[in-house]
């Protein structure tokens, strides 16, 4: 959405045209929508939310970002957002009253019919990042023992409705997860054949408190649009739908790529400017630490940065470099660790390997700048210091780049988090000192 329509929208708030707002409001998709609300101020936000009818609000609320979503949830009423949930899908319901305050979330759920509360109530028990927390428990499902004249006899009365999948899930009476059937395969079977016949093992299940990502990771394996849920005893619980889990995969790449840079998931561009900041405040604050440790290094050399000035023309290079390569490989080991292509088994092969790259990359960009300091004629003796200093802080980016993120996984923390700030940390430092140790070692052999 362009400023100039924002500026109509707040134009005709101010203004009170709430007709002619409700008209723009009904052409614009929820997608589309929810953008707009987060860029609007609290006042206008709950002003303009209050305006759009149940059925899309619904769809909106699911689209906002977390920013956006706290200050509705704490605006409106505990009836109107009753209404909002009772519209969602009992997976999208529990992930939007799970954002609210013990109390306000009792009272929405006092509200909501029978049905809704016993769904909501069991999908609550379970933490919102698990399979048990993503799932819904609306979907289709039958028996084992019954014909496909009974199923379809219900399929009609339930009548067409779009939550739900063409699969048709399949247990014993007792609810033990016996397999699926696609729903067309029923046309083309004699009505007393039963299900149990018909019904096909189906390749891939979660478990209640299985962790999300490893659930997507399962889905994408197995080329599946759904999976089902079950618990310890095999019985179906419920299934995560295919557009749960590329909220997944989304969530989750979004996550590290936020974590990455220090910077919390639930940060928002359009939130409020002292919230932002004080989310991302302490991993500056950590960043300054790391600085001034690699600053303090550089106080040790004194004598040898007044000897050979021009060395310190090269600190930034050998720091930057090795930190590029280092970071080049903790965003592949990174990756690898999330699809579960490699595990902490792997560490000392993937090290070798990294070694002799990061010795190879350290080559090519030693004799580069070496030749570079040749060419601008800085004093003969920094081309072997430099290239030295750069193959030796390359290979360490390689070696933090490929232990960080393995020993982070172990010791359960989130690699994607911590990696980069070792990283940074270990190749400024060791990189400052390896150069100005090299080249106070040479000034006692070679006097500038």
């Amino acid at each position: 959405m362009d400023a100039d329509f924002l500026d109509r929208v707040e134009d005709l708030l101010e203004q009170g045209k709430t007709a002619e707002l409700k008209e723009i409001l009904e052409r614009i998709p929820a997608r589309h929508l929810a953008r707009v609300l987060e860029r609007l101020d609290r006042d206008d936000l709950i002003a303009l939310f209050r305006l759009i009818d149940t059925d899309k609000a619904a769809d909106v609320i699911l689209e906002l970002d977390d920013a956006t979503l706290d200050v509705v949830l704490s605006e409106l009423e505990n009836e109107r957002i009753s209404k909002l949930v009772e519209e969602l899908d009992s997976d999208d319901a529990a992930d939007i009253v799970a954002e609210m305050s013990a109390e306000d979330r009792a009272a929405v759920i006092a509200r909501l019919p029978a049905d809704d509360r016993r769904d909501l109530g069991e999908l609550l028990h379970f933490p919102p990042d698990t399979a048990g927390g993503r799932m819904t428990v609306d979907f289709l499902h039958t028996y084992t023992n019954d014909t496909v004249q009974q199923v379809t006899k219900r399929l009609r009365r339930k009548g067409p409705d779009p939550h739900y999948s063409s699969l048709l899930f399949v247990t014993d009476r007792k609810g033990h997860f016996e397999g699926a059937l696609e729903i067309d395969k029923l046309l083309f079977h004699s009505p007393r054949a039963k299900i149990r016949d018909l019904a096909v093992p189906y390749p891939v299940k979660a478990f209640l408190l299985e962790d999300q990502e490893s659930v997507a990771r399962k889905a994408e394996k197995a080329e599946v649009p759904i999976v089902p849920v079950v618990d310890e005893q095999d019985k179906l619980r419920g299934i995560i739908t295919i557009e749960d889990i590329i909220d997944v995969i989304r969530e989750e790449t979004t996550e590290d790529i936020y974590r990455s840079g220090g910077v919390g998931a639930e940060t928002s561009l359009f939130e409020s400017p002292v919230r932002s900041a004080g989310r991302r405040l302490p991993w500056l604050l950590v960043n300054l630490g790391t600085a001034f440790v690699a600053a303090s290094v550089i106080g040790l050399f004194q004598n040898t940065i007044r000897s050979l000035v021009a060395v310190t023309i090269f600190l930034p290079i050998v720091a930057g470099l090795g930190g590029n390569a280092g970071s080049q490989t903790v965003v592949m080991v990174i990756r690898s660790l999330a699809l579960g292509e490699i595990t902490s088994s792997d560490a000392w092969r993937l090290l070798r390997r990294q070694l002799l790259t990061c010795f190879l990359l350290g080559l090519g960009a030693g004799i580069l700048v070496g030749v570079g300091a040749l060419i601008f004629r800085l004093p003969i003796i920094l081309a072997p210091l430099v290239f030295l200093a750069l193959v030796i802080n390359i290979i360490i980016g390689g070696i933090v780049g490929t232990l960080v993120p393995m020993i982070l996984r172990r010791l359960k923390f989130d690699p994607s988090l911590a990696s980069s700030i070792f990283l940074t940390a270990t190749t400024d430092t060791l990189g400052f000192l390896v150069l100005l140790g090299l080249a106070t070692l040479a000034l006692q052999y070679f006097p500038a």
